[in-house]
Parts: C-alpha cells; sequence; structure tokens
C-alpha cells in the first residue's frame, strides 16, 4: 500500500460534479455574499476581467460583528477608547445586529455565533469574508467556494456584449449608497480590524470551472436583467442577486447531478402552491425526495478519477446544501420534518426580478410555462406538467387548481395584475 499517496477531498469531487464546491457551510446567502467579495474585493478596472486571475482584498470586519455579537467576546479587540459614551457599545451593537444574516437552519451549525453571520451587504463596506474566531485570521470558513463558482461563470461569459453589460452593473450598483451613514461607519470598523489581507490569486477560483452547460446563461441573464432594473434599488438589487445566486445554485446541484448519472431527462420540481392540501403536495413531496436521493447518487456514482477515499460524512455536506438552500430561498416548505417542493414570496419575487424584463409585462400563462418551465424545470400549471409528461400519470385538474392557486399569491404579493377574467399580466412594480 502507498503510504504517500495523499487522500481526495469532498471539494474535488463537488468540483467534478457541480463545476464548484457546493457545501451546507455555504448553503443559503453565503454563495451572493461570497460571489459580492470577488467582484468589489478588486480595483474596479479588474472587475470580472476573464483574463486576471482574481486575487481580492479580504476584509475580517469581525470588530462590528463581536459588536452585533454583544461586545462581550473572551479577548475581544474592541479598545475602549475607540467608542465613547456608556451606551455607545450598546447602540452599535443593536445597529450592527439588525444587519446580520441569519444562516439557513443554525440549530444544526457548529457555530450559532458573531463568525457564522455575516453582515448583508447593503454597503459595500459591509462586504467582509470570513474570519476565523480563534486568532482573527481571514481564511474560508463559511465560504467554501459557490460564490467562486459564480464569479467564473459571470467572468467567463462568452457573450462579451453581455459580459460588459454585467460589469458595468456592478461598476454602478452601489454608486446610490456611496458615502451614507452607514456607509461611512461601516467603513471605520472594517479598517480598524487590522484583519485585511492582499493575497495571492484565489486557489479555489482557478480549480473551479465554468461554461459547463446552458443552464450558466440563465444565471447571467439573470444577473444582468436584476442589475439593469430600473424599478429596483440598490438594496432591492442586492437582495435579489443574492437569493437568485442561491435560487440558481440550488436547481443546478439537481440538474448535474442527473448529467453525472447520464440521465437524459430531469424530472420536474413540482411546486405546491394551491390554497388547499391535495395531491399536488403529495406529488411535491414525491419530487423532492426523488431530487434528494438524485444528489445522493450522484456522489456515489462510480467515476474515472477514484473518489473512494470521500466517506459519506462528507458527502452528506454536499448533499445538504440542496434543502438547506432551498428552504432558505423559499423553494421548500421547510428545513426539516414533510418537506415539499413549494414557491413562497421570496422565489416568486426573486424569480420574477430575474427573468422577466422590467419594462414588459408578461401573460401569467407565459410565466409558468416559459418561465417557470422552460427555463428553470419548474411544473406549476396543467401545460407545463403536459410538456413533462405528468399528464400521463395524473389527473390535470389537480394543476389547473395549483395554477389559481399561484395566481392568487402572485396578486396578493403584487406580482400579478388582473385586468379581465382572461388577462393577467406578471411585473415587477415594487
Amino acid at each position: 500500500m502507498d503510504k504517500t499517496k495523499t487522500k481526495t477531498k469532498a471539494p474535488a469531487l463537488s468540483i467534478h460534479i457541480y463545476g464548484g464546491i457546493i457545501n451546507i457551510d455555504n448553503a443559503g446567502s453565503a454563495a451572493g455574499v461570497e460571489l459580492l467579495n470577488f467582484i468589489y474585493g478588486v480595483p474596479e478596472k479588474d472587475i470580472l476581467n476573464p483574463d486576471i486571475d482574481p486575487s481580492p482584498k479580504k476584509y475580517g470586519h469581525h470588530l462590528a460583528r463581536e459588536l452585533a455579537y454583544g461586545g462581550h467576546i473572551k479577548n475581544s479587540e474592541i479598545p475602549d477608547s475607540l467608542l465613547q459614551g456608556d451606551n455607545a457599545k450598546t447602540v452599535l451593537g443593536n445597529l450592527f445586529s439588525s444587519l446580520q444574516i441569519q444562516p439557513p437552519n443554525v440549530k444544526r451549525t457548529t457555530d450559532s455565533g458573531w463568525t457564522r453571520k455575516s453582515f448583508f451587504p447593503f454597503s459595500q463596506n459591509l462586504i467582509h469574508w470570513d474570519i476565523k474566531k480563534s486568532d482573527r485570521n481571514v481564511e474560508r470558513s463559511w465560504m467554501r467556494g459557490a460564490g467562486t463558482l459564480l464569479h467564473k461563470i459571470l467572468r467567463k461569459d462568452e457573450d462579451q456584449a453581455r459580459l460588459e453589460r454585467i460589469r458595468d452593473g456592478f461598476v454602478s450598483l452601489y454608486e446610490p449608497v456611496e458615502g451614507s451613514a452607514l456607509d461611512r461607519l461601516s467603513d471605520f470598523f472594517r479598517n480598524e480590524a487590522r484583519s485585511i489581507q492582499d493575497t495571492k490569486p484565489d486557489t479555489v477560483e482557478l480549480r473551479t470551472r465554468a461554461n459547463i452547460d446552458k443552464f450558466e446563461d440563465v444565471y447571467r441573464d439573470g444577473v444582468l436583467n436584476i442589475l439593469e432594473h430600473c424599478k429596483l434599488t440598490t438594496v432591492g438589487k442586492i437582495e435579489a442577486l443574492v437569493n437568485w445566486s442561491a435560487l440558481w445554485l440550488a436547481i443546478m446541484q439537481y440538474k448535474r447531478s442527473n448529467t453525472a448519472l447520464g440521465n437524459s431527462k430531469t424530472a420536474p420540481i413540482v411546486c405546491d402552491c394551491s390554497t388547499l392540501t391535495t395531491s399536488i403536495r403529495r406529488l411535491a413531496r414525491k419530487q423532492f425526495q426523488h431530487a434528494f436521493n438524485t444528489i445522493k447518487q450522484a456522489l456515489d456514482s462510480p467515476f474515472e478519477q477514484d473518489f473512494s477515499d470521500i466517506n459519506s460524512k462528507q458527502k452528506q455536506s454536499i448533499i445538504g446544501f440542496f434543502p438547506s438552500t432551498a428552504t432558505a430561498v423559499g423553494l421548500l416548505n421547510a428545513y426539516t420534518g414533510s418537506r415539499y417542493f413549494t414557491l413562497k414570496i421570496i422565489a416568486l419575487e426573486t424569480i420574477v426580478a430575474a427573468l422577466i424584463p422590467d419594462k414588459d409585462e408578461m401573460p401569467f400563462l407565459e410565466f409558468v410555462d416559459n418561465i417557470l418551465y422552460e427555463k428553470l424545470g419548474i411544473v406549476v400549471s396543467r401545460g407545463a406538467a403536459k410538456s413533462s409528461g405528468l399528464l400521463d400519470d395524473y389527473d390535470g385538474t389537480i394543476f389547473e387548481e395549483n395554477e389559481n392557486g399561484l395566481a392568487i399569491q402572485m396578486k396578493a404579493a403584487g406580482l400579478l395584475t388582473t385586468y379581465s377574467d382572461a388577462t393577467q399580466m406578471i411585473s415587477f412594480k415594487r
């Protein structure tokens, strides 16, 4: 036996199947936050440059994060001279606490404290990398590489015109909030952190693969549409970008798991949108279990490269990304218990912002058939069920009820306008 053999680790298997590192640690918002770190950690001229291996500047931002946690951290680096006034720590702590992202399924994480919760990037100066609690070093504690994959996909876009428009969109994204009170405050604390590193080119980004399939263009088109959306505020765009990144990654994981298994066709994601508990929910539950099992089978499949060193616990960390992320963005009903695919308001707002041009209204049936089904593989309507072959085994009326339930939900959310019994239009009016 060759004792010098290096064991293959789970990230290598994830990159082999999905192009990048998928892990439960980077579920939910983490990928979108990591993407913004790459984009805004380099000089403006180098944003999404396809010819330069990115080496973003990394900020830990741990002083503000300690304040958000309560400021009572052992060996805290918050000097008393930094904050004046008896209530300064409390007031600023409450402010920064309100800016933190709640990680998905936090009860099951190994650390529910300040290192696990990043700031939502409302301001460019709130963007930061992971930091290790023990020695305050910036590293990949929770940003494992899902956002790195998204960055690689964007900067390696073969459509040069789209790439330039996306780049311009990111350059101008934060302009409306530059110099705001929150921006100045977060800049002060970030520069006080002393955890700023200019690194060598990111090794994870170098190993990540892009241009694997056409589904990547769906992500790129969504990013472009969000960035150029005239009806969205800066904060609205950032929220949509983070949620769209997570939603796309979850669906991508399922799609590429099918590819790894050699399946010529991916079973649809059937979402229960009905106002009543009907047989559509049983189908949505069955389809979730099918998707979950497909991902598991893909990780257990034999490949030319030997991944036998990877144990089941490591594989579970990859599998866990799918339900945690799908739940965080409203594609799944719950983190635990009896789970089924659905479309909550957060998912619907994200899809409309990403895939419907802001200057257009789209007929509701076109949305459920051409956007949800054709682009994302999501079945809600009878038409989509017919296209996917589900009507061979299921009564079409359950999909009609499901379609009506979605319309009611979208109308309540302000995403659908009814002009007549025959005319229902989708648009983003936020």
